[in-house]
């Protein structure tokens, strides 16, 4: 049994460590995306310009939502350690709230 929990908790602490560096990278790449994003707007003005600071704001507001979905994925995954049914229907209920995420319309 207790050779079965460990087990548990590194596969736990596995995602949670996958989770994390998906967080991490998805950063790395958004602002790589910003980065190429002022480049280009810089070259241009008037409307070209507009739809570049419209692209951002957007990728921004998009890499905000997904870090908090992973935040919250990550923070239910460490919540199953504790696992009991009281705590699941916690669990379940930060799923539910993370349903409503800005992402649904994507």
């Amino acid at each position: 049994m207790t050779d079965d929990f460990k087990l548990v908790q590194e596969a736990v602490k596995d995602a949670q460590g996958i989770i994390a560096e998906t967080g991490r990278q998805v950063t790395t790449q958004a602002r790589q995306m910003a980065d190429i994003l002022e480049t280009c707007a810089a070259g241009w003005q008037g409307a070209g310009a507009a739809g570049f600071k419209t692209a951002q704001k957007l990728l921004n507001e998009d890499h905000d939502a997904i870090r908090r979905l992973l935040d919250v994925l990550h923070n239910a995954v460490g919540q199953t350690r504790n696992l009991t049914s009281e705590n699941d229907i916690e669990v379940l209920q930060t799923f539910q709230n993370a349903a409503k995420s800005a992402l649904n319309g994507v």
